[in-house]
């Protein structure tokens, strides 16, 4: 019963993106290459956009370590029944090739915060605040409750803000995550209330909250700073294209296949540097 009304909320629930992201999966499957290199491009700016953000390296060594993580997944493409299997991969892809041998120091204050976090929360953080992912969408990939996601965003937003989250009692803790909550919802008059009362008994809780207000735009100039230019994006499809063209997919045994249908647990792990 809960997997029947899971399958109803995703049709019903679904954006044209995500629709469409699901349409290429299919016709990628079968091999379509144009379809594969449709559905890498939606992703390609979360990729390069977290792997600038973990330590100073050329960007040359981005766009190929990016280029050889969508060929591979590629390969493993029928490892993935649904988009949110393709999505996981991915997201296991770049936290097993996170580059590690390397300055973490930058000249924006915030670019070496970012490179501090943990890769998993720094992950979460650039799928919904960089991408504007939908939470549960993050939620579903990363195989965590909706409740967990908000601990480790408030954890991220803190740690940015120059609070150490460890520094901070449990009220505070669980006041943080009610805002983190409360900003992934519809307005709601009662509850803001409700929140901006509890929220003013915890003054260090406030001062972050405006901290992090501040901080929003400067996300934005981050986050623009490893995005590729038209030139490099379109070389890197280019790549992408060449390099599947070339690269049969591989067949996954039946026991994993039978397996990923009820639950996505087996996959090839992609390491590419």
């Amino acid at each position: 019963m809960r997997s029947i009304r899971s399958y109803i909320f995703r049709l019903t629930h679904a954006t044209p993106e995500r629709k469409a992201s699901r349409a290429h999966l299919r016709r990628a499957k079968t091999g379509d290459t144009d379809a594969y290199l449709s559905l890498s491009a939606k992703y390609l700016n979360l990729s390069l956009v977290y792997f600038g953000n973990c330590l100073h390296e050329a960007s040359d060594n981005r766009l190929e370590r990016v280029e050889r993580i969508f060929i591979a997944l590629r390969q493993n493409l029928a490892y993935a029944k649904r988009l949110s299997d393709f999505e996981y991969m991915l997201a296991s892809a770049l936290l097993e090739n996170t580059p590690k041998n390397g300055s973490i120091t930058s000249s924006h204050a915030l670019v070496t915060k970012l490179r501090l976090l943990a890769p998993k929360n720094r992950f979460a953080f650039f799928a919904y605040e960089f991408e504007n992912w939908p939470l549960r969408w993050v939620a579903l990939l990363m195989r965590i409750r909706p409740r967990l996601l908000h601990r480790l965003l408030s954890e991220a937003r803190c740690e940015l803000c120059g609070v150490s989250w460890e520094s901070l009692d449990e009220g505070e803790r669980a006041c943080l995550e009610r805002i983190s909550f409360s900003m992934n919802r519809s307005p709601n008059l009662r509850s803001n209330k409700d929140l901006s009362r509890r929220v003013s008994s915890f003054p260090r809780v406030n001062k972050i909250k405006a901290l992090w207000l501040e901080l929003r735009p400067e996300l934005v100039e981050v986050r623009h700073r490893y995005l590729p230019s038209q030139k490099e994006r379109e070389h890197l499809l280019s790549s992408i294209l060449k390099g599947v063209q070339s690269s049969p997919m591989n067949r996954i045994p039946i026991m994993d296949r039978v397996v990923n249908t009820l639950q996505f647990a087996r996959h090839e792990k992609i390491k590419v540097s």
